[in-house]
């Protein structure tokens, strides 16, 4: 099991935080507060951070959110090409065209991004062997890759590590 897919509990037990004062909306009583959540996941060193609420808790369940999300775009799991299957959970989201939808609001989309960094990886940044592996076409790939901002950069860098220039959509 990925650290990304531990329970809260199993997560935080890896992780410091800490609870601080910030500036910004909320005038006085936000800044009276220690609301503003840093966590930092040990293992990795992998941070995260939240700051918009008043609420400690929200910015804590915040803060973690955005440390799996983190998690699952900076580890990448070893796959071999030739053998790859993907999980049921990744499985379950290709369509009967053949076509892999997901949404950011999906509990499945961390698996998702996730195995399509480790397919990219696998690949050494070829998104045509990574989809073919996938059994999708490059063109979903790519826009999946797309849709997220976060996930096109991640994807751009991995490509550029391996020597290739940057995707086109």
């Amino acid at each position: 099991m990925e650290y990304w897919q531990l329970s809260d509990e199993e997560l935080l037990k890896q992780c410091d935080w800490k609870a601080g004062r910030t500036s910004g909306p909320g005038g006085q009583a936000r800044n009276k507060t220690h609301s503003a959540i840093d966590i930092v996941h040990r293992p990795t060193g992998i941070e995260a951070f939240a700051r918009e609420s008043r609420l400690q808790g929200e910015n804590r369940a915040l803060a973690l959110k955005r440390l799996r999300y983190a998690l699952a775009l900076q580890l990448r799991r070893p796959v071999d090409l030739e053998h790859f299957t993907p999980s049921p959970e990744v499985a379950a989201q290709i369509n009967r065209d053949g076509k892999l939808r997901v949404s950011p609001e999906n509990p499945r989309y961390l698996e998702v991004l996730a195995t399509l960094l480790d397919l990219l990886e696998a690949a050494e940044g070829h998104v045509a062997a990574a989809a073919t592996a996938l059994g999708i076409t490059t063109t979903n790939f790519i826009n999946l890759l797309h849709r997220d901002p976060k996930l096109w950069t991640a994807a751009l860098a991995l490509r550029k590590r391996f020597g290739l220039g940057p995707l086109k959509t």
